[in-house]
């Protein structure tokens, strides 16, 4: 899919909005000047704007897919839940990785973000959360990312809330062509990057 189509799918609202300013201009000229080609332009601008709402409501990118994962992500860590059917570990690539501060900072191997991600079990399970915002993006022609920023109360955190941004990057199974998280990226915890000694 072209790359203008897929922002067009994504993020449909300023060009519907515009689209449908555009035609409402028209048929206000086409009352004020009774001119029927004022009329048939709006008629035609408000059939493109409904075509790319319709479409953007139908069409499925993966950076959608991507966020569709994380939600699925989220509700599992919510329920500690790491092998079930949508559990964490079920969601991850095989060979997914997680890195602090930055995407570019070296990434830990599967089994060391899996063992990070127990915690959640343990001595940071989860109280109560809630995503104060998500945005997912396409990248790379079939691939999501996902920006992700929580206010999370848990076990260790003493019933005091805790900020953290996040980001994961997804992209479809070789295997069977399902979105799985390829990246888990912990950017910060309250005003300061993540390190390894947090999820411990």
């Amino acid at each position: 899919m072209p790359s203008f189509l897929v922002g067009l799918f994504e993020r449909p609202l300023v060009p519907v909005l515009l689209l449908g300013l555009a035609a409402a201009a028209l048929a206000w000229a086409a009352v004020s000047r009774d001119d029927r080609r004022f009329l048939t332009a709006a008629i035609a601008v408000g059939g493109v704007a409904a075509l790319l709402a319709s479409l953007a409501w139908f069409v499925s990118t993966p950076g959608e897919r991507a966020e569709a994962l994380v939600d699925r992500f989220v509700e599992a860590a919510e329920r500690a839940d790491f092998e079930g059917p949508d559990g964490m570990f079920t969601l991850l690539a095989d060979d997914a990785s997680l890195h602090f501060g930055k995407e570019t900072n070296p990434g830990l191997a599967i089994d060391r973000l899996e063992s990070a991600l127990a915690t959640l079990g343990r001595r940071h399970r989860i109280r109560e959360n809630t995503v104060l915002s998500r945005s997912g993006e396409t990248v790379d022609g079939d691939r999501g990312r996902v920006s992700l920023f929580c206010r999370t109360i848990t076990e260790s955190s003493m019933g005091g809330p805790v900020l953290t941004r996040w980001v994961f990057l997804a992209a479809p199974d070789p295997a069977d062509g399902e979105m799985r998280i390829r990246q888990v990226v912990f950017e910060t915890i309250g005003n300061r990057p993540a390190d390894a000694s947090v999820l411990r």
